[in-house]
């Protein structure tokens, strides 16, 4: 092979090479900003969600304890029912932000993956340009 065409074709070769990395770190890093923005994102709403829930614990025991005070037998029935109701609603509240974490987890699973597909791609991209090149 001439040695020019063949310097010529080893630079090509280096310059997608060097393409191709460049683009692997940068799908790379785009991805990691992402997983981490979305794990702050997370860890926040689960932190945010732990304080309402303990203030509500808080004010549902204060508010319980303040009206068993006041209340005969009787009303003391009617406000274990009251309690049950705010138990209910707030599992129900639970399920959902529970609901919610499992999107989110499965969005950064589905990033995940992606970014597995990406680099492979990439490396497979790579290993024909390797198989071209003499």
């Amino acid at each position: 092979m001439d040695p020019e065409l063949k310097a010529y074709l080893d630079d090509m070769r280096q310059d997608i090479m060097d393409h191709a990395e460049g683009m692997n770190q940068s799908t790379r890093q785009d991805l990691t900003h992402q997983i981490e923005a979305v794990r702050q994102d997370l860890t926040q709403q689960i932190a945010e969600s732990r304080q309402h829930a303990e203030q509500l614990n808080q004010d549902t025991r204060r508010d319980l304890i303040t009206l068993a005070e006041q209340l005969n037998q009787n009303t003391r029935r009617d406000l274990m029912a009251h309690a049950e109701q705010l138990n209910r609603e707030t599992g129900v509240l639970v399920e959902d932000l529970h609901h919610q974490i499992q999107l989110l987890a499965e969005g950064v699973t589905t990033v995940r993956d992606q970014l597995g597909r990406i680099i492979a791609d990439h490396e497979t991209r790579i290993a024909r340009l390797e198989r071209r090149m003499p």
